[in-house]
């Protein structure tokens, strides 16, 4: 009887760790695998062929990544990664495939990209943030006043052509209007986003941009899929409240 028991005891240590350890390795093999989205090919362009996104992680609204603004509009991130760094008013990048807008007082759901892009980073366009300069001076404020806006920094094509869209590719400005649930791509054509200027006019966004233009040379002629160049940067002011920008011609 004795004996029984032990191996009965000892089946289920067995299985015990056996139930562990697939857990463990379930949990882990998320690890390293960053937020990148494959990509196919869905149709031509004239200039940049675009393409569509593989399915995206499942949506966990328990997760706590989700925030309230304007204590009207519930913002949730779909495969949120996030690091240091970053242009927005918290110190920190928030990469993401999809963004989702909820309506709280409706109750109307907006999915922001029609299908996943690679989301270098989001924040609301209303802020002041402390920038330090280095470990003497004092920190220095950089604000901007864009009001009820959520600045989206994204790249739905695959300009370096290596079959995934990730912060190798050209970046967007696209404004996004919680109360219209409408998304603006404010950049020029062939335009892609460099930089963000600080301390401007109240819904006035100017940025750092550069043109991408198809190289002309005869080996790029020959190839399938082909290059591009950026041209000298430029300084583009967009009116939020006209909905019209104004591209600053080149310095050089």
């Amino acid at each position: 009887m004795a004996e029984r028991v032990r191996i009965i005891v000892f089946i289920i240590a067995l299985f015990v760790i056996a139930l562990l350890t697939f857990s463990l390795s379930k949990s882990f093999s998320y690890i390293g695998s960053g937020y990148e989205v494959s990509i196919k090919e869905e149709k031509e362009d004239k200039d940049l062929r675009e393409l569509s996104t593989e399915p995206t992680n499942e949506i966990d609204l328990e997760n706590g990544n989700g925030r309230v603004h304007w204590k009207q509009f519930f913002l949730y991130p779909v495969g949120l990664v996030t690091e240091s760094g970053g242009l927005g008013p918290d110190g920190k990048i928030s990469h993401a495939r999809n963004l989702f807008a909820v309506n709280l007082r409706s109750g109307s759901v907006k999915r922001i990209f029609s299908r996943d892009a690679y989301i270098w980073d989001f924040f609301v366009g209303d802020f002041v943030r402390h920038n330090p300069l280095n470990n003497i001076d004092e920190p220095k404020e950089e604000s901007l006043s864009i009001e009820r806006r959520i600045l989206i920094f994204a790249a739905i094509l695959d300009t370096n052509k290596d079959g995934v869209l990730n912060q190798k590719d050209s970046k967007r400005l696209y404004l996004y209007d919680p109360d219209k649930e409408e998304l603006l791509d404010i950049l020029p054509p062939d335009y892609i986003f460099k930089d963000l200027v600080y301390d401007t006019a109240k819904n006035n966004l100017v940025t750092i941009v550069r043109k991408l233009e198809e190289k002309k040379d005869v080996e790029n002629r020959s190839k399938k899929k082909p290059e591009f160049l950026e041209l000298a940067p430029q300084i583009f002011s967009y009116d939020v409240n006209l909905g019209k920008g104004v591209l600053a011609e080149s310095f050089q």
